[in-house]
């Protein structure tokens, strides 16, 4: 750990160098998630006594549906890290332009569509029927909050893509950097409308729209300020990398969709079947683990470039001793967090929620144990993604999505939210785990060999 940069014109000089950036990232994304859960935490804290259980649901899943639907990207911003942690190891100057300024094009257009295609949804769904609702009021609420999020949305997906190009420069800590200033500016905010405002689609902007708005001008300025924007040339960088950055994307889109299907949906799916009021039990379980998964998170969220990088130059030592590090940290670590939320559970919820919501013992049993399993999961996939292994994840992952969805229908009818997590765990250990271990080992210990 130090401010200036290590020398990279040996392989041990670039070891050093990845683990010091590795380092910074990890410091500054410590910064913003500690920022990130306490906005969390603030927000349910200021907003589930007045909104109640009803509206309180509807926001959990708007919110949820951040990290469900991020698939609309197409899957650029993830294609975008290695792009951008190839060019950068080659040390292509004009390379790293025509791949940022083909990327951001795609991501405006992309982000335009999706805005209108969501916006379109917003109007047209049935949301009393579907969130089972109690009054109409409620469900106007809910399709101008579903209007105002598919805008905010949009704008997301333009800042979110951004970001990672700093990421697949090895910069994570600035992106984290600006993350951390979009949260703060997001608190006071937050925290102003909910005294007054308490509208849903409101309360979305203070957050989620804040933080999206703030990024993206940040970003701007810091790729402007370093010579990478030339918007002269957007539109040819876009035709030169239409078919590597799709091509790629297209991948990395198969996988957010799996992902979303196998599991980011599941408060859209706890609402469609047993409502917002249980979607409110579950939406506060699931924060409340979050604080066990996002240490995790911290660990192996600058480790992709960084295996990226590596791969690029046949580093293997480094991705050897590295992604055995992460692993057996993040299962130690994440284990351990877990556990202890479980015991503190009921008397956290307590005082978090100030008694509105109740959450029962045996769904925080099942986070609990889904959580220990969930981190092993986050620890490898940020390895198969920085050494390019995304086809067998596709494979992977649509193979679970087959078997656990209906397992997550009928345990969610059978056993409420709780069944439902349990059911999640029970088809990651038989198809992820299972898979991975023996069909895909040789591809996941290729790389890692010592030659």
């Amino acid at each position: 750990m130090r401010i200036s940069p290590f020398a990279t014109n040996s392989e041990q000089g670039r070891t050093a160098e990845r683990y010091r950036l590795a380092g910074l990232g990890a410091i500054a994304t410590v910064s913003s998630r500690f920022g990130s859960m306490a906005l969390m935490v603030l927000t349910v804290r200021w907003v589930a006594p007045v909104l109640g259980a009803e509206r309180f649901g509807v926001w959990a899943t708007f919110s949820s549906l951040v990290a469900m639907l991020s698939f609309l990207d197409l899957g650029v911003g993830n294609a975008l890290i290695n792009q951008i942690a190839h060019a950068t190891a080659n040390g292509n100057s004009s390379k790293i332009t025509t791949v940022v300024m083909g990327g951001l094009g795609w991501l405006v257009t992309i982000g335009i569509i999706a805005a209108l295609v969501l916006a379109g949804a917003g109007y047209l769904l049935p949301w009393r029927g579907l969130f089972k609702l109690s009054s109409p009021s409620i469900a106007d609420e809910a399709r101008a909050a579903a209007l105002i999020f598919s805008f905010l949305f949009g704008l997301n997906i333009i800042s979110g893509g951004l970001l990672k190009v700093l990421a697949g420069q090895q910069r994570s800590y600035e992106s984290q950097l600006i993350t951390l200033a979009g949260i703060i500016v997001s608190v006071p905010t937050t925290w102003i409308v909910a005294r007054g405002d308490t509208r849903v689609g409101t309360l979305l902007f203070a957050g989620f729209g804040l933080q999206a708005l703030v990024s993206l001008l940040a970003v701007l300025v810091i790729l402007r300020a370093r010579g990478i924007l030339d918007f002269s040339v957007i539109a040819a960088s876009m035709r030169k990398q239409r078919a590597t950055v799709l091509s790629s994307g297209s991948l990395f889109l198969i996988l957010q969709i799996g992902t979303m299907v196998g599991w980011g949906g599941d408060a859209l799916l706890v609402a469609s079947i047993s409502g917002a009021s249980d979607v409110a039990s579950y939406a506060i379980a699931q924060r409340l683990f979050l604080f066990a998964s996002q240490p995790v998170g911290v660990l192996n969220t600058t480790l992709w470039p960084a295996y990226a990088d590596a791969f690029a130059r046949a580093d293997r030592r480094f991705l050897r001793d590295t992604f055995r590090r992460s692993f057996f940290l993040s299962l130690s670590i994440g284990t351990t967090l877990a556990v202890c939320l479980f015991l503190m559970g009921p008397f956290v919820v307590a005082r978090w929620t100030m008694n509105a919501i109740p959450v029962p013992t045996i769904l925080l049993g099942a986070f609990a144990l889904w959580t220990s399993i969930e981190v092993g999961g986050t620890a490898l996939g940020m390895y198969l993604n920085g050494v390019g292994i995304v086809r067998a994840q596709v494979l992977v992952v649509s193979i679970f999505c087959a078997i656990a969805l209906p397992a997550k229908v009928w345990g969610l009818r059978h056993g409420g939210p709780a069944g439902l997590v349990l059911a999640t765990s029970v088809s990651y250990v038989v198809t992820v785990v299972t898979l991975y271990g023996t069909v895909f080992r040789k591809a996941i210990t290729e790389p890692i060999k010592i030659i």
